[in-house]
Parts: C-alpha cells; sequence; structure tokens
C-alpha cells in the first residue's frame, strides 16, 4: 500500500478503514465490534506497510469501536510485542471505557513501554496526526 490510499475490511459488524496519508504514517479507522472474523487481515494490512520510509506511525482511531474478542486482543498484544521495531508509535483514540481497558490490558501485556498512547481526546489525537504528516 503506497502513501495515499485507503483499504478496507468488513465482517459481521466490524469494519476497519486503512489510509496511508503520508510515508510512514499509517491511519486505522475501527468500527464495530471485532470478534476475528477478519483473520489476521487487519495486521497483514498493517504490517505491509512495514520498511515503507522508516519505522510506521501508527493512529488508530478506535472511538467507533464497541469492543473486541479475547483472541483479537491477545493477537493485538503479540503483534506489538513481535513488531515494535517496525513501529515509531501507535496512537489509539478511544471512545469507550471498554475499549481502552482492552487496549491498555493489550499494551501491559506486550511490555513495549510508551510504545501505544491512548487518548481520549479527538483533537489532541488529531493533532498528533497532523504533526505526523507534517514531519514526513
Amino acid at each position: 500500500m503506497s502513501a495515499h490510499t485507503t483499504t478496507q475490511l468488513t465482517a459481521g459488524g466490524c469494519t476497519f478503514t486503512f489510509e496511508r496519508p503520508a510515508v510512514g504514517v499509517m491511519v486505522v479507522t475501527i468500527q464495530g465490534f471485532d470478534k476475528g472474523e477478519l483473520g489476521d487481515g487487519p495486521l497483514k494490512t498493517i504490517s505491509s506497510s512495514f520498511g515503507l520510509g522508516g519505522p510506521l506511525e501508527l493512529f488508530i482511531d478506535a472511538s467507533g469501536a464497541s469492543g473486541a474478542a479475547k483472541e483479537v486482543s491477545d493477537a493485538w498484544t503479540r503483534f506489538f510485542a513481535e513488531r515494535q521495531k517496525d513501529l515509531k508509535r501507535v496512537h489509539v483514540l478511544v471512545g469507550s471505557k471498554v475499549v481502552q481497558l482492552t487496549i491498555a490490558i493489550a499494551q501491559h501485556l506486550s511490555r513495549t513501554g510508551n510504545l501505544v498512547q491512548l487518548y481520549s481526546d479527538p483533537e489532541i489525537f488529531a493533532d498528533r496526526l497532523r504533526l505526523a504528516r507534517e514531519q514526513r
């Protein structure tokens, strides 16, 4: 996936939209509850951007997500741990306490320190994204 492209994956009640607004920057928007019906598709789509312009700065807008199955959360935890070197930073915008807790647990269990940053304020999240675009 090159810069300035958009890809969408949908299954059941969950949709992932992937955008590359700049080289080295990806925005993932998640809507609905992720039961795992997409398998490893979302993580493979993110991985396809590794190695294109240095470590990837990943922005995940999970404000429209309502939750994820345990096996999905476990897969994200493994992904963060195993691909830490490929990620500059992971910014996650949350919209509910359930999603915030799920991501905080994945962050802790992945043992990646401050790699994952959680935001509840959409303006701060948007500002971080703007800065990342300008720096590329």
